[in-house]
């Protein structure tokens, strides 16, 4: 272990929304520097992941390899940026078999640590597992708060014993490990339980599918609808999808939005999720069949100007339609149990056509969809 970590109390902070901001600045230079074809792609994952989730503020990186043998060019670029390698983590010691599948290195900023990098194969268990745990917090709020209590129990224990001597990540990691071997069982458990992503070809029913939608958003709203849009892959012609129908209802305040839950309730879209102050979204179903999302939003705000700007992006770029596509179709395999982590796995590209058409960066904190 390095000698970094001996002798410091560890410090879990509340969660700031700015972590996703350092992980996407990083990211982008990792990227620079490596070159975008050394990486399958770059996961943000550990604590700081998980919007609302205390953590220690040490951004944990997950750059997905082809293959282990790609690792020692990569890690000669890394450490001109400022990282430091660590193959002692890859050998066995006394205390543990350690950990030869993976690629360790750190890096400080102002003499503290600012970031942990685990390169490993992309697919392999140690990816598998970490997408596993960070996506099931990120969409179960109650399991997300018990792990932030735990995580400060073993902190205030581990400081209180705290000697010149003692090693942060004894004790304090191997304390939380029955609690994640745990979740991550429950997760499992409950994947089996979820839709499979199924994409299929683009159909130009959608169109139909959303105009007819429309009517019944529309007849349901009245005057608190601003605008109602056609969204997401189908409302791209020739952009293969998932076959359901994404609209967005623009409302001038969400409180006046949640004022026709009922009426849209009477017109077959029931409500899914209400915690997100500026986010709510709504199913319709038949006959046990999802046939759309409905998604209500401030009409202006940022999430509705990245739904319209990513259409039209797309709508006008065939290249990115097309890579789109194909990143959609390899996903659906690769995720054929976890349509969470199919979700959390696109991010990457989206996020890429949000810049790239000009959206506007999120204030709050960014938050999964539910699946």
């Amino acid at each position: 272990m390095g000698s970094s970590n001996i002798g410091k109390p560890i410090w879990i902070a509340d969660y700031d929304p700015d972590w996703q901001r350092i992980f996407d600045e990083e990211r982008a230079l990792v990227y620079a520097t490596c070159g975008r074809d050394a990486f399958t792609t770059i996961e943000h994952v550990g604590s700081t992941a998980v919007p609302g989730l205390a953590a220690k503020p040490i951004v944990d990186m997950m750059p997905g390899l082809r293959s282990l043998d790609d690792a020692p060019p990569i890690i000669e670029k890394l450490q001109a940026i400022g990282y430091v390698y660590m193959p002692e983590f890859e050998r066995p010691t006394e205390i543990d078999e350690g950990m030869p599948f993976r690629r360790y290195l750190r890096k400080d900023r102002d003499g503290a640590r600012a970031f942990h990098m685990h390169m490993v194969e992309h697919g392999s268990p140690f990816w598998r597992d970490h997408l596993l745990f960070r996506n099931h917090l990120t969409i179960n709020n109650e399991d997300r708060d018990a792990y932030a209590r735990l995580k400060r129990e073993v902190a205030a224990r581990y400081n209180a014993n705290l000697t010149a001597t003692s090693n942060v990540n004894i004790g304090y990691t191997d304390n939380k490990t029955e609690f994640v071997e745990r979740i991550k069982a429950k997760a499992r458990a409950n994947m089996a339980g979820r839709t499979r992503p199924v994409v299929v070809e683009y159909d130009p029913s959608w169109s139909e599918r959303f105009a007819e939608l429309h009517e019944r958003v529309a007849a349901a709203a009245g005057d608190v609808a601003i605008d109602i849009q056609h969204i997401g892959s189908t409302s791209v012609p020739g952009l293969a999808a998932k076959p359901h129908v994404d609209l967005a209802i623009g409302v001038r305040t969400m409180d006046e939005g949640r004022t026709i839950v009922d009426a849209l309730a009477a017109k077959g879209f029931a409500l899914t999720n209400a915690e997100i102050p500026d986010w709510t979204i709504f199913v319709h179903e038949v006959n046990g069949v999802d046939l759309a999302h409905l998604h209500m939003v401030p009409h202006g705000g940022w999430r509705w100007q990245r739904y319209i700007l990513f259409r039209d992006y797309l709508r006008a770029h065939d290249d990115a339609r097309d890579r789109y596509a194909a990143l959609k179709r390899a996903l659906a395999v690769e995720y054929a149990d976890d349509q969470v982590g199919y979700t959390f796995a696109k991010t990457e590209f989206v996020l890429e056509i949000y810049r790239l058409a000009g959206a506007p960066r999120y204030i709050e904190s960014w938050t999964a969809p539910k699946p």
